[in-house]
């Protein structure tokens, strides 16, 4: 009797030390790595540095380029499709300071430009011109193409000035509008990575001859595929 008790009181045993080291095991198995939504609207990072942790993959072409403008695609791929999360309008500097004019160089030939200013150690400084949307309209389905296929979507747009630092001088190389998909940064996002957003919500006679002008860009065919 006292052996048949021994017996059963050692696989009781053996049952729970199994249980608990099975227990152990599944729960030191690593967790899929996830982007939480506030690391990815960080103030801190360029809009190449947020499209890359949002959607795994970031990419730029140049879809139009002259010595006043740049119209460019800022891109997520999936596979073999590209899905534009960024259209942005470049205004260039009437003169471009001898100080960056190798940077300038590099970004006429298609480079993205935070990264070309970042990789030279300057320090970016953004500073907000207009924050707000652009209304649907059937005249940009160009974009929309380029954004996947969307439907006529209400978009983001944020408008600045584009500032770098060194050596105690501070330069102002562009006016940057950038016009976000509605997968990847809405108003509400613009407001939490903008802290003073709220500031820059009106439109004035400057902003809105920008908006004209990235309205008018929105409305070209640039004969990609997608």
């Amino acid at each position: 009797m006292k052996r048949k008790h021994y017996l059963l009181a050692l696989a009781l045993l053996l049952t729970v030390t199994f249980g608990l080291s099975s227990c152990k095991y599944k729960n030191s198995q690593p967790e899929p790595s996830t982007v939480s939504q506030d690391s990815i609207l960080s103030p801190g990072l360029l809009n190449s540095e947020r499209i890359k942790m949002k959607f795994g993959s970031y990419g730029i072409k140049v879809l139009n380029n002259n010595a006043e403008i740049r119209v460019s695609d800022l891109y997520s791929t999936e596979g073999d499709k590209k899905t534009t999360r960024t259209f942005a309008v470049v205004h260039y500097p009437k003169a471009v300071d001898s100080v960056f004019l190798k940077e300038h160089t590099k970004i006429l030939q298609g480079q993205s430009i935070g990264a070309v200013f970042k990789q030279q150690q300057w320090k970016i400084k953004k500073k907000s011109i207009y924050v707000g949307k652009i209304s649907p309209s059937n005249e940009f389905s160009e974009v929309y193409k380029l954004m996947g296929g969307i439907a006529p979507s209400e978009l983001a747009i944020y408008i600045y000035g584009f500032h770098i630092a060194k050596n105690n001088e501070e330069y102002q190389y562009a006016v940057i509008s950038e016009v976000y998909h509605p997968d990847y940064l809405s108003l509400k996002d613009l407001k939490q990575i903008i802290k003073d957003a709220d500031n820059y919500l009106e439109e004035t006679p400057a902003s809105s001859q920008i908006l004209e002008q990235v309205e008018s860009k929105m409305k070209l065919n640039y004969n990609l595929q997608q």
